[in-house]
């Protein structure tokens, strides 16, 4: 009695997996030569203009000028910033080293400029002369920041390789590289499509979204294996599809709620806020994009190259 009682549980768990899946109609993976498609171009056209025209790059790549100015009263960042902005340097790095007290660091100026500049703040603010410090910045910061975010992603690369190949398989482990790679791909080409000023600040988001890209990836993996587990008789085509759909509110949901701060402060944030929300905001939408129109559908191409995994 008590088994025949578990076999018809198990019967009506098998029928409701059935009756569920039955409820989610869109084929992600039947439409992938349209999202691998969509990618590579979006890919290509990034990595010619980065040939072509190159990054647009910030203080921190270029060089340029630093001043520190000692103000004749206590000023915010904020105030210096929109006096900066007004003027045109928006993008200039402001440093507080007192109340009154900031280390400026511009694009390289030439005296003209350089005069705008010291008489709007003074015309506006107060500032004491002669400055503390005015000289030129080699662009040799550069290569440091270039090195250390290199060393960062490769360490990470290798970290999250390991980690997912233990907690799953080889084959999920190198598709997440490849998710990682697409995403960063598509992250610098936005860099250089749209020419947005290429800083230190683009560096910390290009790893933040890494991270962001790979917690997306490891949901919808995890949805895959637990759907391997529940059932033997469906093709791994079906089982990828089903899990997809299942997990897209969720993925959907935390976008949209990502989504949101960022376009605000894309949309009202100071300058140095807008690069840091641009490389978000991108960033963000490749992850997910990547984590359910790529990943998932490379996993059942190679389920069909390779005979072991095609049983």
């Amino acid at each position: 009695m008590a088994k025949d009682k578990i076999k018809k549980q198990q019967i009506k768990q098998q029928q409701q997996i059935i009756t569920d899946r039955s409820l989610y109609k869109f084929d992600f993976v039947g439409k992938r030569r349209i999202w691998f498609l969509v990618s590579t171009i979006i890919i290509i056209a990034g990595i010619v203009l980065i040939f072509v025209r190159g990054f647009n790059f910030g203080i921190d790549f270029r060089g340029g000028n630093l001043m520190e100015i000692k103000f004749k009263q206590n000023v915010s960042v904020t105030e210096l910033r929109k006096v900066m902005g007004d003027i045109g340097y928006g993008s200039a790095i402001l440093q507080s080293t007192a109340p009154d007290q900031y280390i400026i660091r511009t694009v390289p100026l030439d005296n003209k400029e350089k005069t705008k500049i010291l008489d709007n703040l003074d015309q506006k603010i107060g500032i004491v002369r002669p400055l503390i410090q005015d000289r030129n910045v080699a662009a040799g910061f550069s290569s440091q920041i270039i090195k250390n975010a290199l060393i960062a992603v490769a360490i990470s690369i290798v970290g999250i390789l390991i980690y997912i190949w233990i907690r799953f398989e080889v084959r999920f482990a190198v598709v997440a590289i490849i998710e990682l790679i697409h995403d960063l791909l598509i992250l610098l080409g936005f860099y250089a499509i749209t020419y947005r000023e290429f800083n230190s600040t683009s560096i910390a988001v290009i790893l933040t979204i890494l991270g962001y890209s790979l917690s997306d990836t490891i949901i919808v993996f995890d949805r895959i294996r637990e759907e391997i587990r529940l059932t033997k008789k469906d093709s791994f085509y079906d089982i990828v599809n089903y899990s997809e759909n299942k997990t897209l509110a969720r993925s959907l949901g935390t976008t949209a709620t990502t989504l949101f701060p960022v376009l605000i402060l894309l949309i009202i944030g100071n300058q140095t806020l807008k690069d840091f929300a641009f490389g978000l905001f991108v960033g963000i939408i490749s992850g997910n994009y990547s984590s359910l129109f790529i990943g998932s559908p490379l996993l059942v191409v190679w389920n069909n190259k390779f005979p072991k995994y095609k049983k």
